[in-house]
């Protein structure tokens, strides 16, 4: 199976049952379509970085009331799961504790395949925010991979209910070339690039930097709007911008 560039094909492990996309929406989203989020403030949008953060992969969602508790224990018996009006979904998804150490685990019933050389890899779901949960983070082979995989969450409070509410977006998911993120490393910029290059780099940041201070003081802010246009202070326009398409 070799799956086209820019897609995610996913098929039931079922012989009995498969799955539409709209199906498969009921649990897992792409974020593509909207940069907005309930708790963020109009202020927050003026911020491109955090809409562009909004937008990226796609969310798990799981379409029933979710309650756990855990009591500090190592054993997977030490973690009490109880799903809510959940029988309408016993086909879709289910939460098991099998790890112990305060993991649950989320199974889901289809295989995704990614075009090759491309992993998904597991994340906080971006900006979505769930108290007393970490989305633990994994790389998986998906190109490659013949059987499902779940994802995992680490409780990290003690003896305390932990309420995941219906089709709140809980796991975030994000395709990424193989190698891509480790193939990096740190480098002085000195090691790289002469002196005077550096410098006028630098003039300019400090330059934006005493702009915006002054403007901030004033209460006008009319140097922080250069980024989001896709430019630096001095007008020089970056070579590929990317603005969320309602925000055009």
């Amino acid at each position: 199976m070799i799956v086209p560039e820019k897609t995610i094909a996913f098929y039931s492990l079922s012989n009995n049952r498969e799955y539409s996309v709209k199906d498969v929406s009921i649990f897992l989203k792409p974020l593509s379509n909207t940069y907005k989020r309930d708790w963020f403030s109009s202020k927050f949008y003026k911020c491109l970085p955090l809409s562009i953060g909004n937008m990226q992969g796609f969310i798990f969602s799981i379409p029933f009331d979710l309650e756990i508790k855990w009591n500090g224990g190592n054993d997977p018996g030490d973690l009490n799961i109880l799903m809510k009006n959940s029988e309408n979904y016993k086909d879709y998804i289910h939460v098991t504790s099998g790890f112990g150490f305060g993991i649950f685990t989320i199974h889901f019933p289809i295989i995704l395949k990614t075009p090759p050389g491309v992993n998904l890899m597991t994340i906080s779901p971006p900006n979505f925010i769930t108290s007393g949960i970490t989305p633990m983070t994994a790389v998986i082979e998906t190109d490659n991979l013949k059987f499902t995989f779940t994802l995992n969450f680490k409780i990290n409070e003690i003896n305390k209910v932990i309420k995941v509410p219906a089709n709140s977006p809980i796991m975030g998911i994000i395709p990424i070339p193989r190698y891509f993120c480790d193939s990096f490393e740190l480098k002085n910029a000195y090691d790289i690039f002469d002196k005077d290059t550096i410098q006028e780099e630098k003039n300019i940041v400090i330059y934006h930097g005493k702009l915006r201070e002054e403007s901030n003081k004033l209460g006008k802010y009319k140097h922080d709007g250069s980024y989001f246009k896709g430019e630096d202070i001095m007008g020089n326009k970056f070579l590929d911008h990317q603005i969320p398409k309602e925000q055009k």
